[in-house]
């Protein structure tokens, strides 16, 4: 459905929302291929599908090349479908275990599909709150009750 123009320009919208830093070897969005993530996503959610193709639209009627300044004028005149594009950005860039791992973070997936987390036991919860519940209400009715 998506041609290879609008993932070449995509790719370049992506590239200036997160660019290079070769100092660190971290790839910019477009280069990791971010626009494909984008793309499913959007084949799957009506409302981030019209904000692509607006984007996409826009950004051809606007000028020849994308530059910092075109994504800023974006960001600006169409506010919603900029936020709802950068927020898949970023979902896609930073749900990968290999960038992750560039900012000292853990290989392991993201919530929801990631971490578990044990809950705490009735007896642990009784246990740190107990100097709490024991204090009793330190507030003053409103009802003088």
């Amino acid at each position: 459905m998506w041609s290879e123009n609008e993932k070449n320009i995509l790719n370049i919208i992506l590239d200036q929302l997160i660019p290079k830093n070769s100092k660190r070897n971290i790839p910019s969005a477009g280069e990791l291929g971010i626009a494909s993530f984008i793309f499913d996503a959007a084949n799957k959610n009506n409302n981030l599908k019209d904000d692509v193709v607006f984007i996409l639209d826009w950004a051809l009627t606007k000028a020849d090349k994308i530059s910092p300044c075109l994504v800023r004028k974006l960001e600006k005149e169409n506010p919603n479908a900029f936020v709802s594009l950068l927020t898949e950005t970023y979902k896609g860039y930073y749900s990968r275990p290999d960038i992750r791992q560039k900012f000292g973070l853990s290989k392991k997936p993201v919530h929801p599909s990631g971490y578990l987390v044990v809950s705490e036991s009735n007896d642990y919860l009784a246990q740190i709150t107990d100097t709490v519940r024991a204090r009793g209400p330190i507030y003053r009715d409103p009802t003088g009750g």
